[in-house]
């Protein structure tokens, strides 16, 4: 049973991650591509040649959210649909390099944000404490219920 420091811990660290995740969204909003379809374009990124379905599945997404999201960046010629060559009925997505140089592009920019803000912000031991905490965010993200 989680201790009420553990609870506040949780609060505490939510509320914060939650606060750089907005900022890092409002950097990216200069940005033509909306975000929604940033999140897309990313995640066909880390899965690559991706199904519709698996995509959906790894994002938690609604399949009718995702086509018609799916829809819009293919007519900004943003994604490539294919036939899948194991099943030429299956329908598989990857990122066009306008894609993916908008992906890298915006994703750029919001880096270049952070290592300003960091830099501004934090001194190096604070630097260095921040990369520190970096894999343990990650253990945290991955961690699934048995």
């Amino acid at each position: 049973m989680p201790t009420n420091q553990d609870l506040q811990l949780a609060a505490h660290l939510r509320s914060q991650v939650t606060t750089l995740t907005r900022r890092l969204r409002r950097e990216a909003q200069a940005d033509p591509v909306q975000f929604s379809q940033l999140v897309v374009l990313g995640a066909i990124d880390r899965l690559g040649d991706v199904t519709p379905s698996e995509l959906a599945a790894a994002e938690r997404m609604r399949s009718s959210n995702l086509a018609a999201l799916l829809r819009e960046l293919e007519r900004g010629g943003l994604i490539v649909r294919h036939a899948d060559p194991q099943d030429g009925r299956r329908t598989r997505v990857s990122l066009s390099s306008e894609g993916r140089r908008n992906l890298y592009g915006n994703r750029a920019k919001r880096e270049e944000w952070l290592v300003r803000a960091m830099h501004a912000c934090l001194d190096e031991s604070e630097r260095a404490l921040l990369a520190a905490a970096g894999p343990l965010l990650t253990r945290l993200a991955q961690f699934e219920e048995p």
